[in-house]
């Protein structure tokens, strides 16, 4: 939208497959009595170190872990996909990026393994499908440390935005959701 002049960025392509693989294993209680443990473990998978604001989120978690936040990162690199979403089920929190302004796939796939997911949007309102139903934490360079001892503080309300995060995957961005946009950009184009 911002880079072609009357293109619309409504179709939001990327389907994920949440059945299976990525569906929850415990129940609401069990989720809050296992985040309520040690200390909050945030995942995060640095791929694209620069564009992800890595250098950020270790600066932001060791101050926090200096002022004796209990709080620890874990880097998820060099891994099999079986083997990372293991560890990806141990967070209490998933982070995506802070500088890009846009999540990326890995943010959804963390929302349907009902993680809460911290990500930089840079404009919520046309950058997200349903914006007023995505439960991504908003996160930025400037507010990032804040942002996660607010996390830490607020620990009892990570299972529930998790669960949100699951719900909102299921119903935007499931194989069928994906299907009916799809179906009604066609229609659009007339082409249907």
């Amino acid at each position: 939208m911002e880079y072609v002049r009357g293109s619309k960025n409504d179709l939001f392509f990327w389907p994920l497959e949440v059945k299976g693989r990525h569906s929850l294993a415990y129940n609401t209680q069990e989720r809050l009595q296992k985040s309520q443990r040690g200390p909050l473990r945030v995942v995060h998978a640095p791929n694209h170190r620069e564009f992800k604001g890595t250098k950020y989120l270790e600066a932001a978690i060791l101050s926090l872990q200096e002022e004796g936040i209990e709080i620890e990162l874990v880097l998820v690199q060099n891994l099999t996909n079986s083997e990372a979403l293991k560890v990806y089920s141990t967070a209490d929190v998933v982070f995506d990026q802070c500088l890009i302004g846009f999540h990326g796939y890995f943010a959804l796939e963390a929302m349907a393994l009902g993680k809460p997911v911290m990500c930089y949007i840079r404009k919520p309102s046309e950058y997200l499908l349903q914006a007023e139903q995505c439960p991504i934490i908003n996160t930025h360079i400037d507010s990032l440390k804040e942002d996660l001892r607010l996390l830490v503080e607020r620990r009892r309300d990570l299972p529930e935005i998790g669960l949100n995060s699951r719900r909102y995957v299921e119903r935007y961005f499931s194989h069928e959701a994906f299907a009916e946009r799809l179906r009604q950009a066609y229609r659009d184009l007339g082409i249907l």
